[in-house]
């Protein structure tokens, strides 16, 4: 059964309905001190909503006709609930293929992480563990309404853990092209981190700053504050930012947006895995609140337009909302005198996603250029980004765009 007779299927039944496939290959590179790992992975299956009266059934399976009939049984018992699918729509086409990933082989694969290996050991580091992954990725999305949605992609990783003495440093990289990919660097920043980080001392009992590198931004807004944009946690009462559109939430010299149309960027697409066309939005500018990150369902319980942000972990999960490219951008400078500076956090997945606190664990940290034990780090994310100011290094860390940023009074205890 096609994707094509599987939507006519669901409308001779007197239903509307929704098909997704997802179709991948996964390869998988590890370099450790004792070996050298290769793995492979093959994922197809199917995904199938539909709607009988207002009733939705979901069905998933490797065989398309066993999830559309797990589906239409679900969809005669289940309760009422409002949701319209996508309506057929012009996408952007995002650059999301490379050829170079696909025809990758495991020789090729191995010349790309010797360099990261390489570049770790020039900086006088061991590398610990250093892998790579690449995937190729075949999605369609297919409805009763009329959308035949097709997109193939690829994505590589590459991640390198350096050791020096009793120190370690940590750097990755993502991206949907081989050609924005530096492997030596990544090895290099592990292992520059990790010789840095040797004879480490206690924090200072008082610090006039903390300056966030790129990755521990990226790690701090990941955790605390993009969940705070999903249009579910609004209309469930668990953001802060529920209420709140139009207002002044952040610092005027602060914005954020949702971009997936970057070229090769890791969260770029062409849609979204309802078949919503993928666009840039505006989630904040100059410290006022723009947008909230929406699918279907929120979409259509708020009276709004789904953004095009509800994604699927697999074929047997139902979409939920995320964001694709964050990308920050603001002014006012990151200077390091006086500051902590963090180049990685550890914990801040543990953060109150409701109510912004955080406490976390600093990774790779110095002060005045000299190496400090990890220290906790604790405050609020929505009071800290009210005064913080931004550097001009922009870097692109797994699908957060984000330069350095300097954040005063917060609480750093070593």
């Amino acid at each position: 059964m096609t994707p094509a007779v599987a939507v006519k299927r669901i409308s001779e039944h007197g239903c509307e309905g929704e098909v997704y496939m997802v179709e991948g290959r996964r390869f998988r590179l590890e370099y450790s001190p004792m070996e050298l790992r290769a793995d492979a992975a093959y994922e197809r299956g199917f995904g199938v909503r539909v709607l009988k009266k207002g009733r939705l059934g979901f069905g998933y399976s490797t065989d398309l006709e066993t999830a559309v009939e797990k589906a239409l049984e679900i969809a005669s018992c289940s309760e009422r609930l409002r949701l319209e699918f996508a309506s057929p729509g012009r996408y952007p086409g995002a650059e999301v293929y490379d050829s170079r990933v696909e025809e990758l082989e495991i020789e090729g694969a191995r010349e790309l992480l010797m360099q990261a290996v390489e570049g770790c050991r020039e900086e006088g580091a061991a590398p610990a563990q250093v892998s790579m992954s690449w995937r190729v990725t075949r999605r369609e999305v297919h409805n009763t309404s009329g959308v035949e949605a097709v997109e193939r992609s690829t994505e590589a990783g590459v991640y390198a853990t350096g050791v020096a003495e009793t120190s370690s440093g940590m750097h990755f990289a993502s991206a949907r092209s081989l050609s924005r990919m530096d492997f030596e660097e990544v090895g290099r920043r592990a292992g520059w981190l990790a010789s840095s980080s040797r004879g480490a001392v206690r924090a200072p009992e008082k610090v006039e700053g903390v300056v966030f590198k790129p990755v521990a931004v990226a790690e701090l807004l990941e955790s605390v504050l993009v969940p705070a944009f999903s249009a579910e946690n609004v209309l469930r009462g668990r953001s802060r930012l529920a209420g709140m559109l139009g207002e002044q939430v952040f610092g005027e010299n602060m914005s954020i947006h949702d971009d997936p149309t970057l070229p090769f960027s890791a969260g770029s697409c062409s849609f979204d895995d309802e078949g919503v066309p993928a666009k840039r939005k505006a989630l904040v500018e100059k410290g006022v609140l723009k947008s909230y990150l929406h699918s279907l369902l929120t979409a259509c319980r708020a009276g709004e337009r789904s953004t095009g942000n509800a994604f699927r972990s697999s074929y047997s999960a139902q979409p939920e909302i995320d964001a694709t490219n964050l990308v920050v951008s603001g002014d006012g400078g990151a200077e390091e005198d006086g500051a902590l500076v963090v180049h990685g956090l550890i914990g801040a997945h543990t953060a109150n996603t409701v109510s912004g606190d955080f406490s976390v664990e600093t990774r790779n940290a110095f002060y005045d250029g000299t190496p400090v034990r990890k220290a906790i780090i604790a405050g609020n994310i929505y009071e800290l980004l009210k005064e913080a100011s931004f550097g001009s290094d922009a870097e692109e860390v797994a699908g957060v765009i984000t330069p350095s940023m300097r954040a005063e009074n917060l609480r750093v205890t070593g």
